[in-house]
């Protein structure tokens, strides 16, 4: 009679053991891993001063700041957006740029920056799907 494969993987930490084997010599080595596995101490990070400084600086930065909206609604107080003046997108960007705000590939968190004022301080429509923007 034969007698059918088996495996089994255990992990503890950042320690694996894996086996591949017929049933009952898996069996014994399970067994024998999974005890030695118990008396292997689990390995802990020292949680020094430098090690959380490090952490600290590969987490994204601490408290979002609207970047767009605040010089949006400068532009909107400065009558940028005042008929006749209809603005597209790459307008707003260029102008946006000159008021010193890093707007490469930032296209689309501008455009959704436009939106949400749509209704309320700005009126738009998207024409020939292009966006324009205006104020009365």
């Amino acid at each position: 009679m034969s007698e059918g494969k088996a495996r089994f993987r255990i992990r503890k930490g950042e320690m694996e053991v894996e086996y591949e084997g017929s049933s009952s010599d898996v069996n014994i080595r399970y067994k024998d891993a999974f005890e030695w596995l118990k008396t292997v101490p689990l390995k802990k990070e020292k949680k020094t001063e430098e090690y959380e400084e490090e952490k600290k600086e590969e987490r994204r930065g601490g408290v979002r700041k609207a970047l767009f909206s605040p010089k949006i609604d400068e532009l909107i107080k400065e009558d940028y957006f005042k008929l006749p003046n209809k603005r597209k997108v790459d307008d707003v960007v260029k102008a946006l740029q000159e008021k010193g705000l890093p707007v490469i590939g930032k296209k689309i968190p501008i455009l959704m920056a436009l939106k949400r004022r749509l209704g309320k301080t700005l009126k738009g429509t998207k024409t020939d799907g292009e966006w324009v923007f205006w104020t009365e």
